[in-house]
């Protein structure tokens, strides 16, 4: 009895740990916050596939807009390869985005949905070395979806309009950002302590704050995601 408990908690850990290895995924960046006037904003992004299948994803981007005519005339903005992305097991793909805004369009900022779409695909399975029991199964992904913002036009100075303080605390280094620039800000902060480094990414919207208190914390260096300007420097 106690055997076939054992059998049975084995099967169902093994069941979760292929289901987990089957779907589970990352992509990154997570922003674009770029200027697309003039010749634009260029974007790699990576998708990784822990699966031991093959994943194929058809790449959309689509206008976040409610302005039907502006929709249509944002689409002919993005320029996105491949169009169909496969990523063999255990393997990464990789996305190429350039969005260019027409001359004509208006400052501020725009969105954008990057949203790479499962396509099944069809595996062949050979049982017992026998060609006529080999079946084919179906391996799918997990749908998901990135919003990115671009702007067009200068909406600030992030050396002026971007505040970023220091906050004392006996818990570590805390900062308080508030972002007056007329757009998205996506910062790039490395956190050194005595004994590790490592990154946090934020996005903050315009016209909102941010605060967070790094423990243990010693320094930080803080830029700005996509062009990696130096902003401050935190001790």
């Amino acid at each position: 009895m106690l055997k076939k408990f054992i059998r049975v908690v084995y099967l169902g850990i093994f069941f979760i740990l292929t289901v987990i290895s089957s779907y589970a995924m990352s992509i990154g960046p997570i922003y674009f916050n770029q200027r697309i006037d003039g010749a634009g904003g260029y974007q790699e992004y990576e998708i990784d596939n822990p699966s031991f299948g093959v994943k194929r994803y058809k790449i959309q981007v689509s206008p976040e807009t409610s302005d039907k005519a502006l929709k249509q005339e944002m689409k002919k903005w993005v320029e996105v390869y491949p169009k169909v992305l496969t990523i063999p097991p255990k393997g990464t793909g990789k996305i190429k985005l350039l969005i260019k805004a027409s001359p004509k369009a208006k400052q501020g900022e725009y969105k954008f949905i990057l949203e790479p779409i499962p396509i099944t695909v069809p595996v062949l399975e050979n049982k017992k070395s026998d060609s006529k029991l080999a079946s084919v199964s179906l391996s799918a992904s997990i749908q998901f979806s990135l919003g990115l913002n671009a702007y067009v036009g200068n909406l600030g100075d992030i050396n002026r309009d971007l505040k970023i303080e220091k906050v004392e605390t006996k818990d570590g280094l805390k900062i308080k950002t508030v972002n007056n620039l007329k757009r998205e800000v996506a910062l790039d902060i490395l956190v050194i302590n005595r004994k590790t480094r490592w990154r946090d990414l934020i996005k903050i919207k315009s016209g909102e704050s941010f605060e967070k208190i790094y423990k243990e914390a010693t320094k930080l260096e803080i830029k700005e995601a996509p062009t990696q300007l130096e902003l401050k420097t935190i001790n």
